[in-house]
């Protein structure tokens, strides 16, 4: 998949006949992969061209003054998930105050015609884009002198309700994981960049990597079961996530907030079986339920001998559920 990172590196020629389509497509969840598949039916139609999305950097709400979510993908993530679910291309823009006063003429004069030479645009059902959210399928089938082919693609509902990132994001904030895959038409994950941590883990006979999440969101503290994606192949493992409190001073208070604090919580990932060296790599992190919540010990004895118990109940997970979960 060709990741166009800004409109100066666009350029009419650059894509072959592509279709487009615009979104922020947080979590790329059953809605977006059914405007996807809508979007790969009209590139074969058009003789085969490029499946293009044309995405932000981040959340409009960021910029627009109002309280923007956190997101469900960092971008690198969408990015991942997008080229998975059969985008060829994708624009990525800088979302700032200049583009959120384009009208909706001007953002498919300049991006989807200029930048792409694309005469052709989906736009996902109700969706709309452009200075005031008039950029619908019925404003842009007014203007035909834009010189785009315009078409809406059809709802998509589960369970008759439409899928939305604002409720899946919900599901995860409450540790909803089950609820949240099947929204999502895939294993909740998280995605991120393996960084240095202090070594606690390999003190303890249990290395561990740490996550950066770029800003994305985590279910509650504790201890999940889950399968880690290296080079493709899924592993047994365990993630921690929280504080720590085992390790922090015994009078400092033990803040159990339901919700992920990417300053004050660390994302740690226990590798069964493995090794290798993954500092500075991506990983994908799939969570498929919930082992325990963390909890402070009276000290490091009582910490491994819960992590020995933790990593048989993976094992006992891994040979009756995980290892058969599908990719």
């Amino acid at each position: 998949m060709r990741i166009i990172r800004t409109r100066r590196e666009a350029a009419p020629g650059l894509l072959s006949t592509p279709v487009a389509t615009i979104g922020v497509f947080d979590g790329v969840h059953l809605g977006h992969q059914h405007l996807l598949k809508a979007l790969e039916s009209w590139a074969l139609e058009a003789g085969g061209g490029d499946r293009v999305v044309v995405t932000f950097d981040r959340h409009p709400a960021e910029v627009l003054g109002q309280r923007p979510p956190v997101f469900l993908t960092s971008l690198e993530h969408r990015l991942a998930l997008l080229e998975r679910h059969g985008a060829t291309a994708v624009l990525v823009l800088e979302f700032d105050r200049e583009l959120s006063t384009w009208s909706p003429e001007r953002f498919v004069e300049e991006v989807i015609v200029r930048s792409l030479g694309a005469e052709r645009l989906l736009l996902g059902f109700n969706s709309s884009f452009g200075a005031g959210g008039r950029g619908n399928a019925a404003y842009l089938l007014d203007h035909p002198e834009l010189g785009v082919e315009v078409r809406e693609c059809t709802p998509f509902e589960l369970d008759g309700e439409a899928v939305s990132s604002t409720s899946i994001r919900q599901a995860v904030l409450k540790g909803e994981i089950r609820k949240a895959a099947r929204a999502l038409g895939r294993p909740m994950s998280l995605y991120g960049k393996v960084m240095h941590g202090d070594g606690r883990g390999r003190e303890l006979g249990f290395p561990t990597a740490n996550l950066n999440l770029m800003h994305a969101a985590a279910p509650p503290h504790g201890v999940y079961y889950s399968r880690t994606i290296i080079e493709g192949v899924p592993r047994p493992s365990l993630v921690n996530i929280g504080r720590r409190p085992t390790f922090m001073r015994h009078d400092d208070p033990v803040d159990y907030s339901r919700y992920f604090n990417e300053q004050l919580d660390r994302v740690e990932v226990y590798l069964h079986g493995f090794e290798g060296n993954l500092y500075d790599q991506d990983l994908e992190v799939e969570l498929h339920g919930k082992v325990r919540d963390e909890r402070r010990f009276p000290g490091k004895g009582a910490l491994v001998e819960q992590i020995h118990k933790d990593v048989l109940s993976l094992e006992s997970w891994w040979n009756t559920e995980g290892a058969a979960i599908p990719r």
